[in-house]
């Protein structure tokens, strides 16, 4: 591979591009982040001294191979600032980067990640950390941002913080695609990916990349049944600052095929276009970015207004409608929705008109009306049999058919099925 200096512009997403101007120009994220600022603006001094206090920093001559595959990810992104490379005792795989302005930037990785990945894998995640400061994706903290809140609620717009999540899963992809130039293997991105997203590493398990990769196929919206409650938003894609694993996977994959990868690092012709590529990517995301949520055309509110009757009647299946429901139904329909409070009976007779209609929507809109679903259901921790059997009602009402609340269940909880 060429070892030349590239411009880290040219790794941008097209998606990422458009969104990083137009959110910078929103008013209501000008002044969160003038309040971030005000609130956090010590946090990268206290980052660094909870690294030096709690995490090894890594030296050329504690780690010579690591130290030398550092220096040349450094020199083919271009990347000139002071940063720390440090180590945390951590059983889980990780990695982050901080921009600390008036002290030195900071990568830190666990130490199983450090002793799981192979060099190039290495390679991949510490030319993605360096992707995440060469293209200034601090400018936008996520998801600080857009939780910002004071005592009146919210500062940043629902709409916007739909859009900062979206920009935020977009720069994933550009800072994958600088990992991707210093690693110079797709199949080490791949690979890397598989080990985060399942936590193996043994020699046991042979990961079978394609059938990974072929996950994607098969994504709608994956909402999680989770043992316990959570009080984080993780629970919802489009509130999700990551993109999923599998949609990564083909995104590296698609642009290390690309003409303008070939030309960045000298592998030859590409047989993809940049912006098929791009096209690849913003569909993908598209799974994670379910409009019907946010548009204001007469179709989305409807389907939003159906949603939150579905959801209140579903949440209601077992006889209580549990605050943990309430709150996930809040972040999927808006606070608007719920001013007047929960009227399950007003809500339920209002859902079966609502059914007739909504049958005559596009099928990816029903789908994920019906998916979306199961994060209310869970949201308390469990799903009920009376829960999952009126989600099923819905589904067969809707023309989807009940299968999918059980498979996207059981996707999220038996992965390997």
């Amino acid at each position: 591979m060429a070892s030349a200096q590239l411009d880290p512009e040219a790794l941008r997403s097209r998606r990422e591009l458009a969104l990083t101007g137009e959110l910078l120009s929103q008013p209501d994220v000008a002044y969160a982040l003038g309040k971030l600022e005000e609130r956090h603006g010590g946090y990268g001094f206290m980052g660094r001294r909870g690294l030096l206090t709690g995490a090894l920093r890594l030296t050329r001559s504690m780690a010579p191979a690591i130290a030398d595959a550092f220096a040349d990810c450094r020199r083919r992104l271009g990347y000139d600032r002071a940063i720390e490379f440090y180590v945390r005792a951590d059983a889980e795989f990780h990695a982050s980067a901080m921009r600390c302005e008036g002290s030195p930037d900071l990568i830190a990785v666990s130490s199983r990640l450090v002793e799981a990945f192979s060099p190039e894998e290495l390679r991949f995640v510490l030319g993605h950390e360096l992707g995440h400061l060469v293209l200034g994706h601090h400018r936008l903290p996520m998801p600080a941002l857009a939780r910002l809140e004071d005592r009146a609620g919210p500062l940043v717009s629902r709409r916007n913080a739909l859009r900062l999540y979206l920009w935020a899963r977009s720069a994933e992809h550009s800072a994958d695609r600088a990992g991707l130039v210093c690693a110079g293997d797709s199949r080490a991105a791949a690979s890397g990916f598989f080990k985060l997203a399942s936590g193996l590493s043994s020699v046991h398990v042979e990961p079978d990349l394609d059938a990974y990769a072929e996950q994607v196929d098969s994504l709608a919206s994956a909402p999680e049944a989770r043992q316990k409650p959570r009080d984080d938003d993780d629970t919802l894609d489009c509130f999700s600052t990551h993109p999923y694993s599998p949609l990564r996977v083909r995104a590296v994959v698609a642009f290390s095929r690309s003409e303008r990868f070939k030309a960045l690092t000298g592998f030859g012709p590409g047989d993809l276009s940049l912006d098929a590529v791009e096209e690849i990517v913003e569909r993908d995301l598209d799974v994670m970015d379910p409009s019907y949520l946010e548009e204001k055309d007469e179709d989305s509110l409807q389907m939003r207004r159906l949603l939150y009757c579905a959801a209140v009647s579903v949440a209601a299946a077992d006889g209580e409608v549990h605050d943990a429901e309430i709150k996930a139904l809040r972040r999927l329909v808006g606070h608007e929705e719920m001013w007047s409070g929960v009227d399950v009976a007003a809500a339920r007779a209002e859902l079966e008109e609502k059914l007739t209609v909504a049958a005559q929507q596009p099928i990816q809109r029903r789908a994920q009306l019906v998916q979306h679903l199961t994060i209310v259901a869970a949201a308390d921790g469990q799903v009920t049999t009376e829960e999952l059997s009126e989600m099923g009602r819905i589904a067969i009402r809707l023309g989807i058919g009940p299968g999918i609340v059980e498979q996207t269940l059981a996707a999220s909880a038996r992965p390997f099925d």
